[in-house]
């Protein structure tokens, strides 16, 4: 009889070893399936199930231990918390390694004696010089959704109507990018600069590489003037801000963003410098000191498509003070 006790208490200890997992995968279960019916997944195979299942109760994990730091900023389950690290990487398509020599002497630096920020509030969504939040879907598009983006303000500040004019016709067209392979968001200003544009309805995006059709495709839409860079300071990213939207550059593939939900992203060592996402710079929070950007994964994504970044020194959180560019049709803005 005196080893009922032993027996007793091992039963115990299995039981709540098995409730635990239990209870674990019931979790997982759980937001499994509200995370398969609100982005409308559909597995071909059992196998493909257990699969994604286990991508995705990783994911679940690594956002509950962050949140449970208590950052300034939480993570939550998107579009992308089945997705394996591979398959995320192919979304981050800023290549700043395919520079050549003939785009960057079609780009202009912009004055670099710029004046200290004032701090005050900036927001071109308030000008309605910025079109709803896109979706570039499973293509690393993101140079070409940040140059459209930054292009749409420029012709709505100089012509006065807001237009989305199209990611596509860059993606095939654009013979100095690689398309679904990664861009650069001047290459984007330099293609427009030889020719017009095309609005988003007649030049419609499939979120995969075709064969250029801007042959057929007519436009009434004048051709681009100017790209301009911006030097690698807060100041000058603010300055630059002062007079409209800017395409900017981030680091997007450690988790902190990847996963962002909501809050201001104010580590670097979080995300990281070396840069691989182009988004848009739309404004400036002055209550959060933060830059209020935008993304091209859909309003499901972060803050209704947005995130945002606090300002900071040196090469900015997740980079974003470094690889800035800026199209017009008003060079004097410039030259005052």
């Amino acid at each position: 009889m005196k080893y009922l006790p032993v027996l007793i208490v091992s039963a115990l200890l299995a039981s709540a070893f098995v409730s635990f997992y239990s209870t674990t995968d019931n979790k997982v279960n759980l937001h499994f399936d509200n995370f398969m019916t609100k982005y409308g997944k559909n597995y071909q195979t059992e196998e493909e199930f257990n699969f994604r299942r286990s991508v995705f109760a990783e994911s679940l994990n690594e956002i509950e231990e962050f949140n449970a730091k208590g950052k300034s900023w939480t993570l939550g389950v998107n579009q992308f918390s089945d997705w394996t690290k591979e398959e995320y990487k192919q979304l981050l398509g800023y290549k700043r390694n395919i520079k050549n020599d003939f785009t960057e002497s079609m780009i202009k630096d912009m004055p670099t004696n710029c004046p200290k920020p004032s701090n005050k509030a900036i927001d071109w969504r308030e000008k309605d010089f910025v079109t709803p939040v896109k979706n570039q879907g499973a293509c690393g598009s993101c140079w070409a959704f940040s140059a459209v983006a930054a292009l749409e303000a420029a012709y709505a500040k100089k012509f006065g109507e807001l237009v989305s004019f199209a990611e596509q016709q860059l993606v095939d067209c654009n013979k100095f990018s690689h398309g679904c392979n990664g861009g650069l968001m001047v290459n984007g200003f330099i293609h427009w600069m030889h020719n017009a544009p095309r609005t988003e309805a007649d030049y419609e995006y499939h979120a995969k590489d075709e064969k250029c059709q801007e042959d057929k495709i007519s436009t009434k839409y004048p051709e681009l003037n100017y790209g301009y860079r911006v030097d690698i300071t807060q100041e000058c990213l603010y300055d630059a801000l002062t007079h409209n939207v800017v395409s900017v550059a981030i680091r997007a593939e450690e988790g902190p963003f990847r996963h962002y939900k909501e809050g201001v992203i104010d580590e670097s060592y979080e995300c990281g410098t070396d840069l691989d996402h182009g988004v848009t710079l739309v404004g400036y929070d002055a209550d959060k000191n933060a830059w209020i950007v935008k993304n091209s994964w859909g309003a499901d994504w972060g803050q209704s498509g947005y995130v945002y970044i606090k300002k900071a020194d040196g090469l900015g959180i997740c980079g974003i003070n470094q690889e800035n560019s800026q199209p017009t049709w008003n060079e004097e803005e410039w030259q005052k």
